[in-house]
C-alpha cells in the first residue's frame, strides 16, 4: 500500500479513538476545541530548538538532528489532522517517491520551520487563508534536508503513532498510564522495538508494546 495513504488512515483511526468521530467538525468529543494549525507551529518551534540558535549560550553545541527529526514527525501528525479536517488529503499521496536531500544544512532547517511558523500562525489568525499546501511542501522540504525519505517518516510515523495509542487505550487521559518502563522512557522503548524489528506492521509493533508494558506491571 502507498505508505502515505496508510499513514493516513492511522491518524484518521487514532484521532477517531482520542477525539470521538466529531474531531472532523473541529472539536473534540469532551467539546474541547481543535487548533491543528497551533499544533504545527509550537510543534515547528520545538524542532527550531534542536538546532544551536542561541548566540549567548552554548555556541559550540552541535545541532540535536535526531530530536528534530522526533519533532518533525509530531507535526506530521498534526498535517495529516489537518488535512482531513479540511477535507483534502488526498494530493499528499503525490509525495510517496519523494527523495531525500544528502545535506543537513542547519541553517536551512531552521529557516524552512521559521516559514512554517509563520504560514501556520498566520492562517491561524486568519482563517479565510488555505496554507494546507504550502504546509504539505515546507514540511517536505523539511524531511528532505533531513536526508529523510518517505520510508523513514513511515517508520518513525509508525512508533509514535501506535505509542500514541497504546498510551490511549492503557489510561493515558485518566493519568494511569505508566511512562517509564524500567527505568526507560517508553518512546525509547519503542523505537528501539522497531530498530530491532524493522519489518513489522503496526499492529505486531502494538502487540510487542503489550509484551513489554506487562513486564513493568
Amino acid at each position: 500500500m502507498n505508505q502515505i495513504k496508510q499513514m493516513f488512515e492511522l491518524q484518521q483511526q487514532l484521532n477517531d479513538a482520542t477525539n470521538g468521530e466529531i474531531w472532523t467538525e473541529g472539536a473534540t468529543k469532551e467539546g474541547r476545541q481543535i487548533s491543528w494549525l497551533r499544533c504545527i507551529y509550537m510543534e515547528a518551534a520545538e524542532a527550531i530548538d534542536s538546532f544551536n540558535w542561541k548566540h549567548w549560550k552554548d555556541i559550540d553545541a552541535k545541532p540535536d538532528l535526531d530530536n528534530a527529526k522526533v519533532e518533525l514527525v509530531d507535526i506530521w501528525h498534526f498535517l495529516m489532522s489537518e488535512a482531513i479536517h479540511f477535507g483534502d488529503a488526498s494530493f499528499a499521496e503525490s509525495y510517496n517517491d519523494m527523495q531525500a536531500e544528502r545535506d543537513t544544512d542547519p541553517e536551512k532547517l531552521v529557516e524552512i520551520l521559521e516559514k512554517m511558523i509563520a504560514t501556520a500562525a498566520s492562517a491561524n489568525v486568519d482563517q479565510s487563508q488555505n496554507s494546507l499546501y504550502q504546509l504539505f511542501a515546507l514540511f517536505f522540504q523539511a524531511i528532505a534536508h533531513m536526508e529523510m525519505d518517505v520510508p523513514e517518516l513511515y517508520r518513525r510515523y509508525v512508533v509514535k503513532n501506535q505509542l500514541n495509542t497504546f498510551r490511549q487505550d492503557h489510561g493515558y487521559k485518566e493519568g494511569t498510564y505508566v511512562k517509564i518502563w524500567d527505568a526507560v522512557e517508553d518512546n525509547v522503548v519503542a523505537f528501539n522495538i522497531m530498530d530491532e524489528h524493522p519489518d513489522l506492521t503496526p499492529d505486531q509493533l502494538y502487540k510487542k508494546l503489550e509484551e513489554e508494558y506487562k513486564q513493568i506491571n
